[in-house]
């Protein structure tokens, strides 16, 4: 067994599995860990839908009925289900649980993943400056940055006595963590720069299907095959309240990209696309379009159902990226670049068509990179895959000299 902890991805094939119903034994087998590192990791990381506080609810069952306080029991107990006793140890999967109105037990991949983190930072984090310290470095900062608008920088190399009580790299982290009066946003220019947040992150939905599909499953999938050519899959989207988005496919080794008008957040209107695609390819998609990777947005939560056709047969195989991370799939991101040249962020996309969706990337694929030794995309793709891909797919040269990569393109 390996003693490594458990990563992101493993958390979702854990969910997943308890999801399909599989045994502590299987699940054992599919994580590569042992059974007892799977109780903890469920039992230590999981979260509790709270219930009412009446005896209905209580697991004591008084013969003699205390007073509540305040609509509450004193002495309240919550009655705990027989289910928890055996593996998944939750309500996960329970038929009864939308009924059920006592306290409830989940299992959530994200949520257990963002508890696991904050575990393993907090111990580490405390304060190393005792109170008085930490008052003397209040009192220098509050007469510098508040009174007097100087840099923390300015104020470090001036100060003797902070200089002798800490690192000004630790000044700063205390600012941002609010140990002191001066706030992050007192500091001049601190506006001006990105800063991280902590965002309330969505659960994922319909989490069945990324086992055997997260990330991790698709590097070793690639390592397993380096001969085949793995694409990426993504979304762009204009204005919230369009109807249109597209659908962008693109090949990482060669910066090629194609795509098609899809009905936005519609994961049919993108089976449905990917269907027609492998109807005009025949048998040569398979061949083409061996490995697939896409995110976890809502039109692509039907995406693992492309991986068999209408008989039955696998022809390819299906991944998604890790939750929240778009540098899974970076090359298809950097390529939408050249689609915000065209049309800006925050523009309609609902004046489109599919003939200027592809003269639009027809012209982004005629454009020359330095990272493909000053070749074009297209050039790299049609020594690949030859011209009758392009034709199926509706790509085609454009001269260099004509390249426009302007709004007036499919105005």
């Amino acid at each position: 067994m390996s003693k490594v902890r458990l990563m992101h991805d493993d958390r979702i094939n854990l969910q997943a599995a308890i999801a399909k119903g599989y045994s502590l034994q299987q699940c054992s087998r599919l994580l590569g860990k042992s059974r007892s590192t799977i109780y903890r990791e469920i039992i230590n990381n999981c979260y509790y839908k709270p219930c009412r506080h009446t005896c209905y609810h209580c697991s004591k069952l008084c013969l003699n009925k205390p007073p509540f306080v305040r609509g509450e029991c004193p002495d309240f107990n919550a009655f705990r289900c027989r289910r928890w006793k055996r593996f998944p140890y939750t309500c996960n999967g329970c038929e009864n649980a939308s009924i059920c109105s006592n306290l409830k037990r989940y299992y959530d991949c994200v949520d257990a993943e963002s508890s696991s983190q904050k575990k393993r930072v907090e111990p580490r984090v405390f304060k190393r400056i005792d109170a008085n310290d930490l008052t003397a470095i209040d009192q220098e900062l509050i007469h510098g940055i508040k009174e007097r608008g100087q840099s923390l920088h300015h104020l470090y190399v001036a100060s003797s006595l902070l200089q002798s009580l800490c690192s000004e790299r630790t000044i700063r982290r205390y600012i941002y963590k609010g140990y002191l009066s001066v706030r992050a946003h007192e500091l001049p220019r601190y506006v001006r720069y990105k800063h991280k947040y902590d965002y309330a992150k969505k659960k994922i939905v319909n989490v069945e299907r990324m086992l055997g599909r997260t990330h991790s499953d698709y590097l070793n999938y690639v390592k397993a095959y380096p001969d085949l050519n793995p694409w990426q899959y993504d979304s762009v989207e204009g204005k919230i309240d369009d109807r249109k988005a597209i659908l962008t496919i693109t090949l990482p080794s060669t910066r090629f990209q194609f795509g098609y008008l899809i009905s936005k957040g519609s994961a049919r209107s993108v089976v449905a696309r990917i269907r027609k695609l492998q109807e005009i390819l025949g048998s040569e998609y398979e061949a083409i379009f061996p490995i697939n990777l896409s995110d976890n947005g809502p039109e692509f939560a039907r995406f693992h159902e492309l991986e068999i056709n209408e008989l039955g047969a696998v022809i390819t195989r299906m991944f998604f990226t890790n939750p929240y991370r778009s540098t899974d799939k970076a090359a298809c991101e950097r390529n939408h670049e050249f689609i915000r040249y065209v049309i800006m962020k925050g523009k309609s996309l609902d004046f489109l068509t599919q003939e200027k969706v592809n003269r639009l990337f027809s012209h982004i694929n005629s454009y020359i990179r330095k990272s493909n030794k000053n070749k074009t995309p297209y050039q790299l793709t049609v020594e690949r895959f030859g011209v009758t891909f392009m034709n199926a797919i509706g790509i085609k040269a454009v001269p260099s000299k004509d390249v426009c990569l302007k709004p007036s393109l499919i105005r």
